[in-house]
């Protein structure tokens, strides 16, 4: 039986353990400290009392499971555990006992990792797919019958309200076919070059050569190489950054971990970079620090690629690591990269925040993380360690849950405020320095800020900026800079996807910056009261609003049309309609981070439509949609099978080219609104061009206003995954459909 799956660490404490499990709404008993800890931080929302937070938050731990990792030497061993085993045992022992300890865990009980590709039957373990866990499988099913179900929200026109339990049923998918070889130009490919030893005992500098090399390194991650120049230029001008997870320092200082390389384009394997580093000694339980050595290749300030290759730093005066019978070797395990293209953006973001992963943990929370940018800022680029505290998906759900119990109290403000500091705090003071460096170079225009996050969850555009770059709107990032986020899709072997005769890649390196619309298509969920789900009048008028205004192609939201959206294969009454440019959906949606697929949005007959479906999308290349959906918590992102998952993951997968959607309930009548004002500013009449996206989403978030009630927090629940300088403009031939897509619009109203 496959479950979801909280991510924990066997070195963390029992008593860390039972923290984390209560955030995610796991427990045996309402009346331990970590509950109540739990309850005491949400209690003064004012209109809900502890008992009602109690049924909105619990989930039943009989129905999910707990994926361990753990350090062995330098192997890692995975152990799949019912939640309330790990629940009982926590609490019998001390909260300082480690988790290994409390459970007694020892190698040979731990369990070969399940592949989530595989068509075998599946056995007891962690389900992992390129490295990753996404649940848990158990051979014998556990209990059908829940504890306690959360109840739904209180708003009676809350576009959050639909119904929870059907979010319960984890899901398998095995991804998109079609997969084949991409070739660098000219007689032979280009490869990522890092000469590294795969370990080193602490304490003993050792280099790190960094470059381009013909042929293909078994330990490097890395796609081939695309480079590009201008016309006549015989050499392209790039920056080598390095950064690695803590255990390993540079000798250099912070300076050591950058260098420039002029590669001529004739031989680029004649140069490299050589790093000088040293590893720290080893204080963790395992005396070994395993880490990735991570690098990016920057030109004119663009990321242009990554590549990566695992090292173990061992205490000082070891050998090497000892062979293990059981569980994954580090150096055999699989290492993140993404497609090389080396070539920069023509409209690079003025600050682009790249967060990575080296040591590969998702359970511990650790991060790294750089900043980038085509001005010369006085500022260091990094490395700088950013610490959540919990795992990514524990951090959102907290935050998720901290709106949702005061979405209606007076108190949202200071709640946001909070989440806002508490999420801005993560970040290392360098990236509000560099920012504030930016914003005075473009002045009196914003920056365009972009974040490149390895973990899709943290609502990084909530972070509070002090002092704000314009202090007549509010701290948050979001309302301050024009903010987009990417996704780089992690690959080892620079594959892309033939769509339409063509070899695409998806999402590209870097997001489209224009895009032009050939139609508008208006997504609308009709709810009928067989499916179980309120009405929204709203939304309903806001999809018949867009309509008329755009010339917009009217749609229901029945599975039949969303099959017809997704393979490009629309139609306009009986007529076939090409592919559209904009997307736009009105309806309900919800979130649940402790499933695999957690995002869903629901169709007229209340049957939830999970973001992975969104990955098999026929776009790409030239056509690439950007795709607005104006229902609760559907920019939340995910990990689907170990790749970015969510509907921003998932739908950048599928070739849109950005997407737009909300971190927790929205109000109805203020996302009507803001959805009117979107479209209007975005795809103005022909032959105008747009504001860009993220412009727009910045006026929209400086209405927020602290003390007008209802659903104020509506204006800062958007977030955008896109270029932040990407436009839009009616093509040439949604003059030819416009009458026909008001005909469709006056159907669909009638």
């Amino acid at each position: 039986m496959l479950r979801p799956a909280v991510l924990l660490d066997a070195e963390l404490s029992a008593g860390d353990v039972l923290e984390r499990l209560a955030l995610n709404g796991y427990w045996l008993d309402a009346n331990h400290p970590a509950v109540t800890r739990r309850l005491a931080s949400l209690v003064p929302g004012g209109d809900r009392s502890a008992a009602d937070l109690l049924r909105m938050l619990a989930r039943d731990p009989r129905a999910g499971g707990a994926a361990i990792r753990r350090q062995w030497g330098a192997n890692i061993l995975w152990y799949a555990r019912e939640l309330v085993e790990v629940l009982a045992r926590c609490v019998a022992v001390n909260p300082d006992v480690a988790l290994i300890d409390a459970l007694d865990l020892h190698e040979s009980g731990s369990q070969p990792v399940i592949d989530a590709a595989s068509t075998a039957p599946l056995g007891t373990g962690v389900v992992m797919l390129r490295g990753s866990p996404v649940a848990v499988s158990f051979v014998i099913a556990a209990p059908a019958a829940p504890l306690a179900a959360p109840p739904a929200p209180d708003a009676l026109t809350n576009r959050g309200d639909a119904r929870h339990d059907a979010l319960r049923t984890a899901t398998r998918s095995t991804g998109t076919g079609g997969v084949t070889a991409e070739r660098a130009p000219g007689a032979a490919p280009l490869w990522p070059r890092i000469d590294a030893p795969s370990w080193t005992p602490a304490a003993v500098p050792f280099d790190v050569v960094v470059g381009f090399g013909r042929e293909r390194q078994a330990q490097v991650a890395g796609a081939p190489v695309v480079l590009r120049a201008a016309a006549g230029a015989g050499t392209v001008d790039v920056t080598i950054e390095l950064s690695a997870a803590e255990g390993i320092e540079s000798l250099d200082g912070a300076e050591g971990w950058i260098r420039t390389l002029r590669v001529p384009l004739a031989d680029p394997a004649s140069v490299h970079a050589t790093f000088r580093l040293v590893g720290a000694e080893p204080t963790n339980r395992e005396r070994a620090w395993l880490t990735l050595l991570e690098v990016r290749y920057v030109v004119e300030g663009t990321v242009c690629g990554t590549a990566s290759r695992p090292i173990v730093v061992q205490p000082s005066g070891a050998g090497a690591p000892q062979q293990r019978p059981l569980g994954t070797p580090w150096m055999s395990g699989e290492t993140s990269a993404s497609p090389v293209v080396l070539a920069p953006d023509a409209e690079a973001p003025d600050l682009t925040l790249e967060i990575a992963e080296p040591d590969a943990n998702d359970a511990a929370g650790q991060y790294v993380c750089r900043l980038c940018s085509p001005h010369l800022i006085a500022t260091g680029r990094g490395p700088f360690r950013i610490r959540l505290g919990h795992d990514a998906r524990t951090y959102a759900r907290q935050i998720v849950d901290e709106v949702r119990t005061y979405a209606r109290s007076e108190l949202l403000d200071s709640c946001l405020e909070a989440i806002g500091r508490r999420v801005g705090g993560r970040l290392p003071p360098q990236f509000y320095t560099a920012l504030h460096e930016v914003a005075a170079r473009v002045a009196p225009q914003p920056p365009a800020v972009m974040i490149v996050s390895r973990e899709p969850y943290v609502p990084w555009e909530l972070a509070w900026v002090e002092p704000p770059l314009d202090d007549s709107r509010p701290n948050y990032l979001g309302a301050q800079a024009l903010v987009g986020r990417w996704l780089r899709d992690d690959t080892d072997d620079g594959s892309g996807e033939a769509v339409a005769g063509s070899l695409l890649r998806r999402p590209e390196t870097h997001p489209r910056a224009r895009l032009d619309v050939h139609r508008l298509a208006v997504v609308a969920a009709w709810y009928k009261a067989a499916s179980g789900l309120r009405r929204l009048p709203k939304a309903e008028e806001e999809a018949k609003a867009l309509v008329a205004r755009h010339h917009g192609l009217a749609l229901a939201a029945s599975a039949q049309t969303m099959r017809q959206l997704l393979t490009a294969k629309l139609y306009d009454g009986a007529e076939p309609v090409g592919p559209v440019g904009a997307v736009h959906f009105a309806g309900h949606g919800d979130f649940d981070p402790a499933l695999p697929d957690g995002t869903a949005l629901y169709l007229i007959d209340g049957i939830p439509l999970r973001s992975s479906v969104f990955a098999s999308a026929r776009y790409g290349g030239e056509r690439q949609p950007l795709l607005f959906l104006n229902a609760c918590m559907l920019g939340i992102g995910g990990e689907v099978l170990g790749d970015m998952g969510g509907f921003p993951g998932n739908s950048l997968r599928g070739g849109f080219g950005g997407v737009l959607g909300a971190l927790w309930e929205v109000d109805d009548a203020v996302a009507h609104d803001i959805a009117v004002e979107f479209w209007r500013r975005a795809l103005p009449d022909p032959p105008g061009r747009g504001e860009p996206v993220a412009a727009i989403l910045r006026d929209l978030r400086a209405r927020y206003v602290p003390d007008a009630l209802p659903a104020p927090a509506t204006y800062l629940s958007y977030v955008y995954y896109g270029h932040p300088r990407l436009t839009l403009a009616h093509a040439a031939r949604d003059v030819e459909h416009g009458a026909g897509g008001a005909r469709q619009g006056a159907r669909a109203a009638s």
